[in-house]
């Protein structure tokens, strides 16, 4: 091969590679139900940030509590499968209960078998009540222990741990550790704060989970959220579902 050839090639493909080593990013966004007054599907605030990813053309993740599916209620129901169907956003598994202050972690304790449970009801109801499973889970409001993650390997439509362990004891599947969230403190999302903590622990990342609680931003935390979302954009970042970034996991593998 002549000289001139293996250098443009050489070019080529590091060019390649260059155009796809971009940060991923997974926005996880937390605590889907339906509203609980009104004729609207969700809050204000959480059709808020969907329309704005649409239309800002950014992929994420709601996460969806799954007691809130339990009961009939077609019209968020109807929410749920049309924004799984547009493919821009994931929905996933956030536990069952939307626990209070004064109430354990659904995964802070119980065995293994009652852990399990929780998460095979929410995959029941899901495909029950929406017609699809939820790939990923992450756990609302509390911690988990060794017991989750057996619980987990044994639901094997979970695929994706969110801010799980490094080095899983029992699940074999992908699990993602937590490096930083969107909000600091939780549930206010401080542009500064994310900027500067981002650029000293996380700008290496091959990948980040970003966590955020919608219902809870009001317009100043709002403002924090979109110019993050700018901060990131800057950089380039790639942001996808989470199943989508398992798939290119497992791609890199083979």
């Amino acid at each position: 091969m002549p000289a001139m050839l293996r250098f443009i090639l050489a070019c080529l493909f590091a060019f390649t590679a260059a155009a796809h080593a971009e940060q991923i990013i997974l926005l996880k966004l937390d605590d889907v139900i339906a509203r609980r007054v009104g004729t609207k599907p969700v809050s204000d605030r959480w059709q808020k940030v969907h329309d704005y990813l649409i239309e800002q053309g950014i992929k994420g993740s709601f996460g969806v509590i799954t007691e809130s599916i339990e009961k009939d209620n077609a019209m968020y129901f109807q929410w749920l499968k049309d924004v799984q169907a547009a493919g821009k956003i994931e929905l996933w598994m956030h536990g069952y209960h939307m626990k209070t202050a004064s109430e354990p972690g659904e995964f802070e304790n119980g065995t293994a078998a009652e852990q399990r449970a929780i998460l095979a009801k929410g995959q029941r109801l899901a495909k029950e009540k929406l017609g699809f499973d939820l790939p990923a889970f992450g756990p609302h409001w509390s911690g988990t222990t060794d017991a989750t993650d057996e619980a987990m390997e044994g639901v094997p439509e979970v695929k994706i741990w969110l801010y799980g362990p490094a080095k899983p004891k029992f699940f074999t599947r992908l699990s993602i550790p937590r490096v930083m969230a969107l909000e600091n403190p939780t549930f206010v999302p401080d542009a500064d704060k994310f900027i500067a903590f981002y650029e000293k622990s996380a700008s290496k990342k091959d990948v980040l989970v970003l966590q955020g609680h919608p219902e809870q931003w009001d317009d100043k935390r709002w403002e924090g959220f979109t110019k993050i979302i700018e901060f990131l954009n800057s950089k380039n970042v790639l942001f996808m579902t989470p199943s989508e970034y398992l798939q290119q996991a497992k791609a890199a593998t083979k």
